[in-house]
């Protein structure tokens, strides 16, 4: 049985429960309500032909964002307060440690977050089904269901009614909010499906295939310029035609452009050279390179472009601090504070999830923070350790300042 039947499976058998939610104000639930009808006719508001552009600068971009992604471990505490100290980390035999490790017997944890962050860059939507144990009702598993299959439902009181759910061959199934989580990047035009940076700039993203295609096909025909044949002669259209045909035959090709061309009948050949404008159009992959890999905010170096090659790992340094804060970190906290919401009610009120900081320059000066405050008593050891998510030391005189 293949993972899909069994996911069909899964859901087929999964109740819709009711949910304790807050109801929205009617006035404003009637106004969010109504589902926004994206425009037809472009693979900018088609999920499925979304998913399809993850192909070259758009795969090498969304790809070292989903890797990055996946190498982050969350961090899942007891929030008593809004100091550090004052987070008290769960066990790794709690139940939401053990799901988030162990997503389902067919998903690991890091093709969990990989194949998050992707459906994100891609559509601006991940769903995550979440199966709750039978006997306990508390989350067991977790699956990602494709974009393309969800459908949101908007309600007038409670914002979102249900998700509906339908794939190829597949009855449609509907559920209820507690059993999908939904992961969206901010879309200020639809309060109910998200807005992905592929979205954003699609004009860039045709741009770039279609010169590729036109490379593509420059190589095919091989690198001899077309050539414009004149004469004093009036042809008629079946010369014409025969001419065509017998020079395409020849000349067209990698191994055929350096033949050389026989006239007769007082045919004189000149090349046809491209324009200097022409000339542009064709060396313009790297524009477009550079504004897909600016719309993902990655810079050059992380997808393997290094100009530069001198400066050796001052080069890749500065692009991991930039790449880590500035792109990967907010992705982060967003999906953290979804999942705490989400998710992290399911096990307990103050439970919360969270991705410690992954900037390598901010790293390595909280390691001299926490250094500094240790040695001047600002912090207990236990503090710090607790703040790193580490278990205290069980010795008391780790609860005090330790001074030299």
């Amino acid at each position: 049985m293949t993972w899909l039947a069994r996911l069909d499976g899964a859901l087929k058998a999964l109740r819709t429960r009711p949910n304790s939610h807050a109801q929205a104000p009617p006035r404003l639930g009637n106004v969010l309500a109504p589902a926004y009808a994206p425009a037809a006719g472009w693979w900018r508001d088609d999920p499925t032909e979304q998913l399809r552009q993850y192909q070259s600068w758009v795969y090498a971009a969304v790809n070292a964002i989903g890797q990055e992604v996946a190498r982050q471990r969350p961090y899942l505490f007891v929030n008593t307060g809004q100091a550090e100290h004052e987070q008290v980390p769960l066990p790794h035999t709690h139940p939401l440690c053990r799901l988030l490790s162990t997503p389902n017997p067919w998903l690991t944890a890091w093709e969990l977050w990989y194949l998050t962050v992707v459906s994100l860059e891609l559509t601006g939507n991940c769903f995550w089904y979440v199966a709750s144990d039978a006997d306990t009702g508390v989350p067991a598993e977790v699956w990602i269901v494709p974009t393309p299959w969800v459908k949101v439902i908007p309600d007038a009181k409670e914002y979102v009614g249900r998700y509906e759910v339908s794939a190829n061959g597949v009855q449609t199934e509907s559920f209820g909010r507690d059993e999908i989580v939904h992961l969206k990047y901010p879309n200020p035009l639809d309060p109910h499906y998200g807005l992905s940076p592929l979205q954003a700039n699609a004009v860039t993203v045709d741009s770039n295939l279609e010169l590729l295609k036109s490379r593509y096909q420059t190589f095919l025909s091989g690198p001899r310029p077309g050539v414009m044949l004149q004469t004093e002669q009036t042809l008629t259209d079946q010369t014409v035609t025969r001419l065509e045909e017998r020079i395409e035959a020849k000349f067209s090709g990698r191994r055929n452009w350096h033949r050389p061309m026989i006239l007769e009948q007082g045919l004189k050949a000149s090349p046809w050279t491209l324009t200097p404008a022409e000339m542009d159009f064709l060396n313009s992959s790297k524009l477009t390179r550079d504004e897909i890999l600016a719309l993902f905010r990655v810079p050059a170096p992380i997808t393997g472009l290094v100009e530069n090659a001198g400066l050796g790992s001052d080069i890749w340094t500065g692009a991991r601090v930039m790449f880590c804060e500035g792109t990967i970190q907010p992705k982060l906290e967003l999906i953290a504070q979804v999942l705490t919401r989400d998710l992290g009610r399911h096990f307990g009120r103050d439970i919360t999830i969270a991705f410690p900081d992954c900037s390598p320059r901010n790293q390595a000066e909280r390691r001299r923070d926490d250094e500094l405050d240790a040695k001047l008593g600002l912090r207990t050891y236990n503090e710090i350790r607790r703040s790193r998510g580490l278990q205290p030391y069980p010795d008391a005189k780790f609860d005090g300042p330790i001074l030299p």
